[in-house]
């Protein structure tokens, strides 16, 4: 293969390894709070709303950043991804509070982001 191919597969898989460590840190907080459906499917939808979210900035993401203009790709990066598990959440059912649920998940989404950028980084 080329190395523009080989290339893309490896930022995919990257995006996915990402996703799949998203959906880990979270999947706790999420299962908790869900009420109306299967484990596994709220893991599955979390996953697959997740691993969407992730390709979709990442697709966003301009090569030549500057500084300011990372860190706030970064801060959207974090602000998208809580949502996106937020919205998981609603769309099962939610018990407790939900602005107690979306500050955990918004510092659950910040470490596991910190932890993966520290080991891997994708383009």
């Amino acid at each position: 293969m080329n190395g523009t191919s080989d290339t893309a597969r490896d930022r995919a898989i990257c995006h996915e390894k990402f996703a799949a460590e998203l959906t880990s840190a979270v999947y706790p907080l999420v299962l908790q709070s869900s009420l109306k459906v299967s484990w596994l499917e709220v893991e599955l939808d979390l996953w697959k709303s997740l691993a969407t979210t992730v390709e979709r900035r990442f697709r966003q993401r301009s090569a030549a950043l500057s500084a300011d203009e990372g860190e706030a790709w970064r801060e959207g990066l974090l602000a998208d991804l809580t949502e996106t598990a937020l919205h998981v959440v609603l769309q099962t059912g939610t018990a407790g509070s939900l602005l107690d649920l979306q500050l955990a998940l918004y510092r659950t989404v910040r470490l596991a982001t910190r932890r993966y950028a520290i080991g891997v980084r994708c383009s």
